[in-house]
């Protein structure tokens, strides 16, 4: 299970994921380094010149409660407190190449979904930060948005549209500190009479 700072973490988890394959092709890692896979939003690099370094954008823009996960039950801590379940949410990622070209763009936008399907589920020694050494598991799925909510998307950026990718990650969960104390039950006794 995981703190509050798995939000972060999956980032990460997903930066050293493409730069650790990225590294190694001369094409990619002449366009980029590890440093400028980002997760501001792309349009705080987006002006009315190219940009001056070539970055890609790793954007967090939604997030959603995983609802086959929402109900399930408390859990029996130590035989004396009841935990409330974890928070378990769905990411979901824009992913924009910005750089000097658009061929450049076609470039680092293929390279990193080819990175994204072939490692469809993320565990172990991938995990990165507070997700090191857990049992979690990422899966990391396309997630095509329709063209008029990308129009939409990069509308409210104020920024003319730019070629992306959406992705979807789950399922991320974020430990709940809320506990009850319960009551030990030490012996059960059943009654019945004869009517």
């Amino acid at each position: 299970m995981s703190q509050y700072q798995v939000i972060n973490a999956v980032g990460i988890t997903l930066r050293e994921l493409l730069w650790s394959e990225m590294e190694s092709d001369p094409t990619i890692s002449s366009l980029i380094d590890e440093q400028h896979i980002v997760f501001e939003a792309p349009y705080k690099f987006i002006s009315e010149a190219e940009p001056e370094t070539n970055r890609l954008s790793l954007f967090l823009y939604r997030v959603l409660e995983n609802s086959d996960m929402r109900n399930r039950n408390p859990e029996l801590k130590n035989g004396k407190s009841v935990q409330y379940p974890p928070l378990f949410l769905n990411f979901f990622y824009l992913i924009t190449p910005l750089t000097n070209s658009a061929e450049n763009n076609h470039y680092l936008l293929a390279k990193a979904m080819r990175i994204l399907h072939d490692n469809g589920i993320v565990k172990g020694s991938l995990l990165q930060d507070v997700l090191e050494n857990t049992a979690e598991e990422l899966r990391i799925i396309f997630h095509p948005i329709s063209m008029e909510d990308m129009t939409k998307l990069w509308s409210s950026f104020l920024r003319p549209y730019h070629l992306s990718a959406a992705y979807e990650v789950k399922v991320v969960a974020i430990d709940s500190e809320r506990t009850i104390e319960s009551e030990t039950v030490l012996r059960q006794r059943i009654e019945y009479t004869q009517l």
